[in-house]
C-alpha cells in the first residue's frame, strides 16, 4: 500500500502456539474481557507449523511495539515491520533490530528506494536505473555492513508492490520493463551478499492485482530467481464499498488469485502476507476476520506469515475500528493454527514442499499421522508394512525393521523441516539379481476377522497424488494391488515408475499411466483392479542400490 510520506510503517507477524487453543466464540462481556486474558507467549521454537501473525502500527519506537501489541491483544507477536525510506539516507536501524531480537521478535523492514517528498515522475525522483548505475552503492553497502555487524536475522522487504503504479520503483514507471526491476533487486541483494550480510531473509513482494493489468506488468516477469528470494510476499486489502470503485471482498477473494500465482512462480517458497486489512464499510469486519482464520489453513497452506496494517488511513484499517473487529481478532490469535515465536518464524525453510490442495471429492489413503499397535496405519486403519524380494536367495534384499518378524512396520519419521509426520524405509538391493527390491505396502482397509485383506472400489478416481523423496535411486515403482480373485501374478499388477530425488516433491500421477508389464500372464485393466483394490505399494527395485525412501500424504483425486 502507498503510505503517507512521513509514515514509518510497522508490522508485527504474530505467531501462534499450536498447543494453545481457545474456542473462537464471541465473548459475552465487554472489551475488558479480552484485557483479562493471559498473554499468550509461544514457547515452541522447534516447529514451523502454523501461521505467524503480524501487524503494522505507526510508532517511532519500533522495539516497543511488541509489548504494546501483547498488552492490547493478549498475544506476543513474532515479528514487527516498519518502513524506511532512502530519501533521508537513514542509517541502519541498529537499536530497533537488536531491541526486537532480544525480545525474541523478528525485525521486519520495508526498505523503500524513493524520495517521498517529490512527485512520482519528478526528474529528481530516484529511479531504478540510478541504482543500477551505482549511485546508491555506498548507501546500500553501509546498510549491508551494519546488518552483518548486528549479526542477527531479520526480514527485508525491498521494492514492494512493484506491479502497481504508485511507486517510482514500479515496473510501470521504469520503461514498462520488468527486467530493470529484476536487475535492481539483484544488485541490492548482491551487495549484501558481498558484504557478508547473510542472515538477512529477503521478501519479494507484489500487490494482489497488477495495476495496470498489461502483459508487461505480469509479476512472473519480475521474479529475480530462487537464489534471491527467501519469501514471496503478497499485499492486498478489502476496501469495502466506501470507494466508488470498491466492493466487499472476503480474505479468500482478496488473495486467492495472487496466492495461485505465487505457487506457479516460486512453488517451493514460503508465502508472507506483507500487508493486509479490512475496511468497516460494506460488510461485517468481525465476520471477515473470523472467516480469514478459518480459510488460512484450509485454502492457503503455504502462507506462513501474515501482517496486519493497523492504522486509520484511506479506510479505517485498525484492528479496533469496532468492538466486534477487535474481539474477533484477539480471539482468533488464540486458535491452534496461529503462531507467535520469532525463533520458529526464522526457521521456516526458504524452500518447502508446496502443499497442493485436494481437488474435488478426493480420497485420502494415508497421511501417516495415525498409529495402531505401535505401527503406522492407513486412513481406514489398514496395515503399513515392509517386505523384500530377489531372484537369488543368496543375495537377499535388506530393509528397515527386517528383524521384527513377518510384515515388519515402516519407519515413522517425525514432523520437521516443513513436513508432517511421514513413513519410509532404508533399503539395500544386491547384485547379481535379475530382479530384486524392497516394498512398502499400504493396505487400504483393516483385515477381516479371518485375517483376509478387504477390497474397496476406487475405480471412479482419475489421479494419484503422493509426496515422495529418496536417496540411492532416481526412480520408484508405484503399484495398485487388487484382490487375489483377479488371478494376477505378483509383480504384474498395474504399475508406473516416477522420478525421485533427495528433495521432497509432490507429484500427480494419472491413473491412466498405470499399466501391467508386457510379460503379465493375466491381463486386467487398471479400472478392474481399482474396483477391488486391497493394497498400494511403493517399491525400490534398482539393482544394485542402497538408500532411503520417504512417503507422505497419499490420496486419490477425481
Amino acid at each position: 500500500m502507498k503510505t503517507a510520506p512521513r509514515l514509518l510503517v510497522l508490522t508485527v507477524l504474530l505467531t501462534s502456539c499450536a498447543t494453545q487453543g481457545l474456542p473462537q466464540t464471541t465473548p459475552t462481556g465487554p472489551a475488558s474481557g479480552i484485557a483479562g486474558l493471559p498473554i499468550l507467549k509461544d514457547q515452541n521454537a522447534d516447529s514451523t507449523s502454523g501461521v505467524f501473525f503480524g501487524i503494522f502500527r505507526e510508532r517511532d519506537d519500533h522495539a516497543a511495539v511488541a509489548n504494546e501489541v501483547a498488552n492490547d491483544l493478549r498475544f506476543k507477536p513474532a515479528t514487527v515491520m516498519w518502513y524506511s525510506s532512502w530519501k533521508v539516507g537513514s542509517n541502519f536501524p541498529k537499536a530497533d533490530v537488536l531491541g526486537l531480537s532480544k525480545q525474541g521478535v523478528v525485525p521486519n523492514i520495508t526498505w523503500e528506494p524513493w524520495d517521498w517528498t517529490l512527485p512520482l515522475n519528478d526528474p529528481k525522483q530516484i529511479k531504478l536505473q540510478d541504482i543500477l548505475d551505482g549511485k546508491f552503492d555506498d548507501y546500500i553497502r553501509s546498510w549491508a555492513k551494519a546488518a552483518k555487524e548486528v549479526n542477527v536475522p531479520f526480514l527485508l522487504r525491498w521494492g514492494h508492490e512493484f506491479n502497481g503504479n504508485w511507486y517510482p520503483w514500479a515496473v510501470s514507471t521504469n520503461g514498462q520493463d520488468p527486467t530493470v526491476f529484476v536487475k535492481a533487486y539483484q544488485h541490492v541483494h548482491d551487495i549484501f551478499k558481498a558484504e557478508g550480510a547473510t542472515k538477512v531473509q529477503w521478501i519479494w513482494c507484489y500487490n494482489n492485482a497488477d495495476v495496470p493489468g498489461d502483459a508487461w506488468n505480469d509479476v512472473a516477469r519480475a521474479y529475480p530467481g530462487d537464489a534471491y528470494v527467501d519469501w514471496v510476499g503478497l499485499d492486498g486489502y478489502n476496501w469495502g464499498t466506501n470507494p466508488s470503485w470498491g466492493s466487499w471482498a472476503p480474505f479468500k477473494d482478496v488473495f486467492k488469485g495472487a496466492y495461485d500465482r505465487a505457487l506457479k512462480i516460486a512453488p517451493g517458497k514460503p508465502i508472507i502476507i506483507g500487508e493486509f486489512a479490512s475496511s468497516e464499510v460494506g460488510g461485517d469486519k468481525g465476520q471477515w476476520i473470523l472467516n480469514m482464520f478459518s480459510d488460512l489453513p484450509r485454502l492457503f497452506p503455504q502462507i506462513k506469515a501474515i501482517v496486519w496494517f493497523d492504522i486509520q488511513k484511506e479506510e479505517d484499517w485498525r484492528i479496533d475500528s469496532s468492538h466486534n473487529s477487535f474481539e474477533r481478532l484477539a480471539l482468533g490469535l488464540r486458535s491452534k493454527d496461529i503462531r507467535g515465536n520469532g525463533a520458529a518464524l526464522l526457521k521456516v525453510p526458504a524452500s518447502i514442499v508446496p502443499p497442493l490442495p485436494p481437488a474435488g471429492d478426493s480420497k485420502k489413503l494415508a497421511t501417516f499421522e495415525t498409529l495402531a499397535e505401535v505401527r503406522l496405519v492407513t486412513q481406514e486403519g489398514g496395515k503399513v508394512f515392509l517386505g523384500g524380494f530377489q531372484e537369488q536367495a543368496a543375495q537377499p534384499s535388506t530393509f528397515s525393521n527386517q528383524d521384527q518378524g513377518n510384515e515388519p512396520p515402516a519407519v515413522v519419521y517425525p514432523a520437521g523441516d516443513g513436513q508432517t509426520q511421514h513413513a519410509g524405509f532404508d533399503f539395500g538391493i544386491k547384485s547379481p539379481n535379475a530382479y530384486a527390491g524392497v516394498v512398502m505396502s499400504l493396505e487400504v482397509k483393516p483385515r477381516n476377522a479371518e485375517g483376509k485383506q478387504v477390497s474397496v472400489d476406487y475405480s471412479s478416481f482419475k489421479t494419484l497424488r503422493v509426496t515422495l523423496k529418496a536417496t540411492g535411486t532416481t526412480k520408484l515403482r508405484l503399484e495398485f494391488i487388487g484382490d487375489k480373485s483377479l488371478g494376477i501374478q505378483d509383480g504384474s499388477y498395474p504399475q508406473v515408475y516416477v522420478d525421485v530425488s533427495a528433495a521432497t516433491k509432490t507429484v500427480d500421477v494419472p491413473i491412466s499411466s498405470f499399466a501391467q508389464p508386457d510379460w503379465a500372464s493375466v491381463k486386467k485393466t487398471t479400472t478392474e483392479v481399482l474396483k477391488q483394490l486391497i493394497t498400494f505399494n511403493v517399491v525400490a527395485d534398482t539393482v544394485p542400490s542402497s538408500g532411503n525412501v520417504q512417503i507422505d500424504d497419499l490420496m486419490l483425486l477425481p
